[in-house]
């Protein structure tokens, strides 16, 4: 790809995500959905009624919920939403989205500065590295799909881990352990992931990640009481065994379940069967072992410091979406970093891998609300095939992100071996051990 066709696919990508955003910032989609869980939380918080935070039905105030969504946040996150509950709900919902949008963008522009330099150095390197990022970021949907559901916490967790994982490769260990506390704080489900690198990081990492536990849920049991705590976990552990129909979730291996159930018991309000929880809880367990090992080799290798902790901190996100029962759409922008390094290592890594790349980015075209919705509407969820169909649609590229991972491990090494990651890693790595 020579310079000006390079220059010319990058802006006019930039210029397909800002029609995106824009549409999605013009429609008021989501009032009712994902937006309304965030309003009537910060409406409870701000009416002092913590009592009923994790009853979606509860009346507010004397009047009905804006949505009848389950809040998934700790406690004390409910006050982050009481600015939006100053305002009316359409204002709000602008609001939410605008800001959204703001902390995506400074999300995207500190990961693509900072994986600048594994390009190699040269203009013709930065400029195909620009063009490659803009395209994945133009067709990557999860992304996107926030403003089908009225906005979401996922940019700003995007924003804390993209600023996590630069100061863990710079060797900022409490820098980022504040980071991904944050983001744990606001998305539960990374816990696993910040356990990984408690334990394989040095102890300024541990001593912070501690403190600040500590300190939160000292905190937040004193200001909340611990019977709202359990009513936390009860709501946690209940999601985790729901019956969630395929459509709704991008976890690798959802798409097994409708093998299993029988397409009436979708939206009835059950269990997941005995059978396909316990083939679904192995795979999970399996591929964590995979993981586990493969960040254990990267951490006792003698690449680069920069290196080998981004590698273990993009593996700690993988890792607690692998270990999750259910993986919201949004939640795949996690793992972009991930892809986003492998696209500017990529004239170190062989074409197969490049190519999956590229297949991750492409099918996640796929997991937008609006293309679920009409596979609803023109094939239907009636059938065990039609089922199966869309569960593989969504499975597919985590998916397909473990077998770039697991299969193309030793090819990663390479490109993990690469002597630009002193020029990544530049600030504050001497110390990193």
């Amino acid at each position: 790809m020579n310079a000006t066709t390079a220059r010319i696919l990058g802006w006019a990508m930039l210029g397909l995500c800002a029609l995106w955003v824009l549409w999605g910032l013009w429609k008021p989609w989501g009032i009712t959905l994902d937006f309304a869980n965030f309003y009537d939380a910060g409406q409870k918080a701000r009416a002092g009624q913590f009592a009923d935070l994790y009853n979606p039905f509860a009346l507010i105030g004397g009047q009905p919920p804006l949505g009848n969504m389950s809040f998934f946040s700790a406690p004390m996150t409910s006050y982050l939403y009481v600015p939006l509950a100053m305002l009316g709900p359409h204002s709000a919902l602008l609001a939410f989205k605008i800001a959204d949008t703001l902390a995506l963008i400074a999300g995207l522009v500190l990961l693509y500065r900072h994986l600048c330099p594994l390009t190699g150095g040269s203009e013709g390197a930065r400029l195909t590295f620009f063009a490659l990022f803009c395209t994945a970021l133009a067709l990557f949907q999860p992304f996107w799909t926030i403003y089908r559901t009225g906005g979401q916490t996922t940019p700003f967790v995007f924003l804390l881990l993209v600023a996590g994982l630069i100061a863990y490769g710079r060797g900022g260990d409490r820098t980022a352990a504040l980071l991904y506390a944050a983001a744990v704080l606001v998305k539960p489900v990374l816990a696993p992931g910040a356990i990984l690198l408690f334990a394989l990081s040095p102890a300024p990492f541990r001593w912070t990640a501690l403190t600040c536990g500590l300190a939160v849920a000292v905190l937040s049991v004193a200001g909340f009481g611990l019977g709202l705590h359990m009513d936390f976990v009860r709501i946690i552990l209940n999601e985790s065994s729901s019956l969630l129909h395929p459509s709704m979730n991008s976890n690798p291996f959802a798409f097994l379940e409708p093998l299993f159930v029988a397409p009436a018991d979708y939206g009835a309000g059950g269990r997941i069967p005995a059978l396909p929880r316990a083939v679904e809880t192995g795979l999970r367990l399996a591929t964590l072992a995979l993981l586990l090992a493969e960040a254990v080799t990267v951490w006792r290798s003698r690449l680069h410091p920069a290196a080998r902790r981004e590698a273990v901190f993009n593996l700690s996100i993988l890792i607690s979406l692998v270990l999750s029962p259910v993986v919201w759409a949004h939640y795949l922008s996690l793992v972009f970093p991930l892809l986003a390094t492998v696209l500017a290592l990529g004239r170190r890594l062989p074409r197969p891998a490049m190519l999956l790349t590229g297949a991750i980015i492409g099918l996640s075209l796929l997991q937008h609300r609006i293309v679920m919705l009409q596979y609803e509407a023109h094939i239907g969820f009636g059938s065990v095939a039609a089922n199966f169909g869309v569960g593989v649609i969504k499975s597919l590229p985590l998916l397909l992100t473990l077998a770039l991972v697991l299969i193309w491990r030793r090819a990663l090494a390479e490109g993990l071996a690469d002597p630009a990651w002193a020029d990544v890693g530049a600030e504050g790595t001497a110390g990193a051990r």
